[in-house]
């Protein structure tokens, strides 16, 4: 055991132990500025913005328009929206902030988790850290959205669960628990699976261990006291009624929970490196230390040659969660079974369980985008419990984790910089990118025609729609409501199916009651999937109105 005056030496100074956090951060950071200068999603961005600044100029969601999303993110892009103004350049910071946030506390988290384990937590944590940097939770989509800032929630949650236990207060176990309640405000599906995973996990603590009870007692005391003020604020501002209805009951109904993705988490195709990896570690135990090297390095080479066979078993960025995720928490519950429940051995349960609620709403590859820091978190557990089973050599349990973050390193940034996830929209359209000149807009950068059309209607609109006069956006992939800070006529703003409840007859409806007085129809979208409802609703809405001009892809009705 080291003496106090080795220890003290060995203890890095507050100023060199936040380099690395810092420089994960700054880096982090200023990839998402760069993304944002190369890609803009005008669908995702629209919908979030569009919805915000209606709750700027004062609407309420859920009582006066229809959400299917939990309110967090629109009440925060609100706030930022009163606070600055339209200016986009106001959300790109606020991703490379929060972005650079979630890298630098994963690696935190990572850090702790690998202490006592590894001969170097530090450094080992910081380069599982460095996929972050083209996988963090703003790299593929760099505009606010639910997704990552769910992410970052519970990654504050997890935080602070830990820094309760390592340094147990009453305050400090309330506050944890105050905190585990902010995801479900983000994303419901997210932060429910989270918050339900997290106190499961603490409960089996609690059971088996006397001293850990009263810690539990009062995180459960931060989870109520938190739950109640924001139920509380929900039936006083909005109703429960229109919140449960909105928020959960219609929202389930578009894209509730699904076996099917279930089953996609568990398909043999997928998570069988998971499995080759547990296999590894129990032959591992019954051969000498000197053999357990190249028995590993044997058998991680079985992926590689079987996907110079066979690409289709190649296993793709989001494929990486369910086999990492399937052998972290086999090695956590065996490590479990044989010293008692905690809460940082059994992490790789709660990031399945939220994985696994991620997912559900468009899955595996549609919905990791925004959670790649879980991924990095079950790579440091699952160093950790190799460290433990397979202690000797002491190098191959860090050697198997700077491998896995070479590979997701690679992979990863090949998958960000060819957008596979942003597909949906014409993302890699010919010519160079192009950035909005549109003032409220600038910043806003994609490739292709969009934003030149873009800001060709919105300088058209700023000179002929007056400020009182009503207009709507079909389908409503654009954030027009935003840059021209101007709160939408209708109760949607954007026309599809899972995200607005009504028929094109209601929506008709709406529009004569609201006396809406131009009609916007975008002819050649961004987005390659065309809203179902759009031709019926063009149909009704432009019934009878007048055709005053064309600039570029937008029809401009007069009604």
């Amino acid at each position: 055991m080291l003496g106090a005056t080795d220890a003290a030496l060995r203890r890095p100074s507050p100023v060199i132990a936040s380099v690395i956090p810092a420089a994960l951060f700054v880096a982090s950071g200023l990839f998402v500025v760069w993304r944002a200068s190369q890609v803009g999603v005008l669908v995702d961005l629209g919908y979030v913005v569009n919805i915000a600044t209606r709750i700027a100029l004062g609407d309420v969601p859920y009582l006066q328009f229809p959400l299917a999303q939990a309110p967090g993110e629109f009440l925060l892009q609100a706030a930022l929206i009163k606070a600055f103004g339209p200016h986009y350049g106001v959300q790109i910071a606020y991703a490379a902030i929060v972005g650079g946030l979630a890298t630098a506390l994963t690696y935190l988290i990572a850090r702790r988790l690998l202490a006592g384990a590894v001969a170097a937590p530090r450094a080992l944590a910081a380069v599982l850290a460095i996929p972050l940097i083209p996988l963090g939770i703003y790299a593929i989509l760099p505009n606010p959205f639910y997704d990552p800032d769910a992410c970052f929630a519970a990654l504050a949650g997890i935080a602070a669960v830990l820094a309760a236990r390592d340094h147990p207060t009453r305050v400090r176990w309330f506050l944890a628990g105050a905190l585990l309640t902010i995801p479900v405000l983000i994303k419901q599906n997210i932060g429910g699976a989270y918050l339900v995973s997290v106190l499961v996990v603490l409960a089996a603590e609690a059971l088996q261990r006397q001293a850990a009870r009263a810690h539990f007692r009062q995180c459960l005391g931060g989870v109520a006291a938190a739950l109640g003020v924001e139920v509380l604020v929900l039936q006083l501002v909005v109703g429960l009624d229109s919140y449960v209805q909105w928020a959960w009951t219609f929202a389930m109904s578009g894209r509730g929970v699904s076996l099917g993705r279930i089953r996609e988490f568990a398909d043999p195709r997928v998570i069988w490196p998971g499995v080759l990896l547990l296999l590894l570690v129990i032959l591992g135990r019954s051969v000498p230390a000197r053999a357990r090297g190249p028995l590993f390095v044997a058998g991680l080479c079985v992926p590689v040659i079987a996907s110079a066979f066979a690409p289709t078993l190649l296993v793709s960025v989001p494929e990486m969660f369910p086999p990492l995720l399937l052998a972290a928490c086999g090695l956590a519950v065996a490590r479990t079974a044989r010293g008692g429940a905690r809460f940082d051995l059994l992490l790789p349960l709660v990031l399945t369980a939220t994985t696994l609620g991620t997912l559900q709403s468009q899955g595996l590859a549609g919905s990791s985008f925004g959670i790649f820091p879980f991924l990095v978190l079950a790579i440091a557990a699952l160093v950790r419990d190799l460290a433990f089973f397979l202690p000797v050599p002491p190098r191959l349990a860090p050697s198997a984790g700077l491998v896995l973050a070479l590979i997701l390193t690679v992979a990863g940034a090949g998958y960000t910089a060819e957008n596979v996830r942003l597909r949906f929209i014409d993302v890699n359209a010919e010519g160079p990118v192009n950035g909005s000149t549109f003032p409220s807009l600038v910043g806003l950068s994609a490739r292709g025609p969009y934003l030149g059309e873009l800001d060709a209607i919105l300088f058209w609109m700023r000179d002929h729609v007056a400020p009182d006069e009503s207009f709507v956006f079909l389908p409503g992939e654009d954030p027009a409501f935003f840059a021209l800070n101007r709160k939408p006529a209708l109760p949607s703003v954007y026309f599809y199916d899972v995200a607005t409840p009504y028929t094109p007859a209601e929506i008709a409806g709406f529009a004569e009651r609201a006396g809406l007085r131009w009609v916007f129809v975008k002819d050649k979208l961004q987005l390659t999937d065309v809203p179902p409802l759009e031709d019926e609703l063009v149909a009704r809405l432009t019934g009878g109105a007048t055709l005053v001009t064309t600039i570029g892809p937008y029809r401009v009705f007069r009604r």
